[in-house]
This record gives C-alpha cells, sequence and structure tokens, in this order.
C-alpha cells in the first residue's frame, strides 16, 4: 500500500516541534580566542603535529634540512 502525502496541518506540526526542539538545546559557545591564543593551546599537541606532517608534509626554517621553506 502506498504512503500518503502529509497534509499542510500535519506538515504545520512537524514543522512547530522541529522549532520547539531547536530552542530547547542547552548549548552554550565556548568564549572566542584569537588565532594566537588557539596556536599556543596546540603548541605541545604531538598527536596534531604527526598528523599536520602527515597532510602537509614536514616544513622547517631551517634551510639545511629537509622541507625548508
Amino acid at each position: 500500500m502506498a504512503e500518503q502525502e502529509p497534509t499542510a496541518e500535519q506538515l504545520a506540526q512537524i514543522a512547530a516541534e522541529n522549532e520547539e526542539d531547536e530552542h530547547s538545546v542547552n548549548y552554550k559557545p565556548p568564549a572566542q580566542k584569537s588565532i594566537q591564543e588557539i596556536q599556543e593551546l596546540d603548541k605541545d599537541d604531538e598527536s596534531l603535529r604527526n598528523k599536520e606532517a602527515l597532510w602537509f608534509g614536514v616544513f622547517t626554517s631551517d634551510p639545511g634540512k629537509p622541507g625548508w621553506c
């Protein structure tokens, strides 16, 4: 048996229920931080450095080492 399309009244009810759900979330975004603050937090994260090296290659500011840029 084929399903029937919802009526305009049913669609309005569904929309109202969804809107209620959106406003009942208790999410509070974290305080804003500058790029510099975020980089400072990540500087000692070895796993992040390993992933960045894998994704982007290894870069160094030492012209005598591979990956110099």
